[in-house]
C-alpha cells in the first residue's frame, strides 16, 4: 500500500481488515501478481517466536544489534488487567490486535502510551480509524489504531505521555476494523528518528521484555505491568513512599501505628481505595508534629516538606483532629 505521504498521514490499516477471532480466508497477491488462498486459523501457543520477521515493506527488519536501545515498552492498556494478543496472517504479523481477555467486551478500555515520549502524529485515516503514533526517541515510535475518540479528546501533537498516560480508548473506527472494538497496535523503528511513520517501520512486538510475534500466534492471557509506583500498594494497606513522586522504598501496615524507619516525601493510601468507615489518616513524625492527609488518588498524596520526615505512627480517622 502506498502511503499517503503528501498529507504527512500513515498507511492505512489495511492488514487489519481481517480481524475476527475466528477461522480467516485471505487472498494474498503474490509478487508476480498472483492469487494465493490462505487459510489462517489463529492457533494459540504459548511461547513467543524468537525470529525477527521481516517489516510491512518486504525487507527484514533490523536485527536488535542495528537498533538505538529499545525503550521498555509496556502493555498499553491498564496495570493487573489481562487481554488476549493476536498477530493473524504474514500481512498482519508483527502488528498486534488485542482484545480483553475471552473477548469478552474491550469497547472504551483505556489505551495507555506504553512508554515514555511525545505525541508525533494524530489523525484519522479511512482504516485504521482515529489513530496516534509517539515517538519514544532513538528511532523507536509506537501506533495505535481503531481509538474511540477523536484523539485530541486526550493528546495533541507535541504533547509529553508517560507510560501509564491515557491517549484515548479501544474503539471500532475506521472500515478495517470490521465494527468489532479492539486495539490495532504496532512498535516501529526508523533510524533517522524522523516521523511520523508508517507500516514499512513495523518490528515484532516486545512488552514488558517479552517477545509476541509469529504469524498465526495468540496469547490468550497476558496481564499488564504497565503500573505506576503508586500501583504497588495493595488494597487493604496504608503505604508510604520514599521517592519524591511516589518512587523508591515502599513501607506498608495493615494497622493504624508503627514505626516505618523511612524517611518520607510523599504518601499514598489504600491505593485509592476507601478505608470502610474513615477517610482522614493522621501521621505523627519522629521529628515532631503531624500531618492529616485524606484518602483518595489525588487527596490522599501528601507532600512532607524539606527533606522529609520519619513517620512513626498514623491512625485512621473520620476526621483529623
Amino acid at each position: 500500500m502506498t502511503p499517503h505521504t503528501q498529507h504527512g498521514l500513515p498507511p492505512r490499516a489495511r492488514r487489519s481488515s481481517r480481524l475476527r477471532p475466528h477461522h480467516l480466508l485471505r487472498l494474498l497477491v503474490g509478487a508476480a501478481g498472483a492469487l494465493t488462498l490462505v487459510l489462517s486459523t489463529g492457533a494459540s501457543a504459548p511461547a513467543v517466536s524468537p525470529a525477527v520477521l521481516p517489516g510491512a515493506s518486504g525487507t527484514p527488519a533490523a536485527s536488535p544489534s542495528d537498533r538505538a536501545a529499545r525503550p521498555d515498552f509496556q502493555m498499553p492498556l491498564s496495570c493487573g488487567t489481562a487481554w488476549q494478543l493476536n498477530t493473524y496472517d504474514s500481512g498482519h504479523n508483527p502488528a498486534l490486535d488485542i482484545v480483553v481477555k475471552g473477548n469478552t467486551g474491550s469497547d472504551a478500555k483505556p489505551v495507555l502510551a506504553g512508554a515514555a515520549g511525545t505525541v508525533a502524529y494524530t489523525g484519522r485515516d479511512t482504516g485504521a480509524g482515529n489513530l496516534i503514533q509517539v515517538d519514544h526517541g532513538g528511532g523507536w515510535f509506537s501506533a495505535y489504531y481503531h481509538l474511540k475518540d477523536a484523539a485530541t479528546a486526550y493528546v495533541r501533537v507535541g504533547d509529553r505521555v508517560e507510560a501509564t498516560t491515557q491517549i484515548g480508548r479501544i474503539g471500532a473506527t475506521g472500515s478495517h476494523s470490521n465494527d468489532w472494538s479492539h486495539l490495532h497496535y504496532e512498535q516501529r523503528y526508523r533510524p533517522s528518528g524522523d516521523g511520523p511513520t508508517d507500516e514499512g517501520d513495523r518490528v515484532p512486538v516486545v512488552l514488558n521484555g517479552t517477545q509476541y510475534t509469529g504469524v498465526g500466534r495468540t496469547w490468550t492471557s497476558v496481564t499488564s505491568q504497565n503500573c505506576s509506583a503508586w500501583a504497588n500498594c495493595p488494597e487493604t494497606y496504608v503505604c508510604f513512599y520514599s521517592g519524591p513522586n511516589g518512587t523508591g522504598t515502599v513501607c506498608r501496615s495493615t494497622g493504624n501505628s508503627g514505626a516505618t524507619g523511612c524517611g518520607l516525601r510523599r504518601s499514598y493510601f489504600n491505593n485509592g481505595s476507601e478505608e470502610p468507615g474513615y477517610d482522614h489518616v493522621q501521621v505523627s513524625f519522629g521529628e515532631g508534629g503531624g500531618m492529616c492527609l485524606h484518602r483518595g488518588r489525588e487527596e490522599g498524596r501528601g507532600n512532607f516538606p524539606g527533606d522529609g520526615k520519619t513517620i512513626t505512627k498514623w491512625r485512621w480517622r473520620g476526621e483529623c483532629s
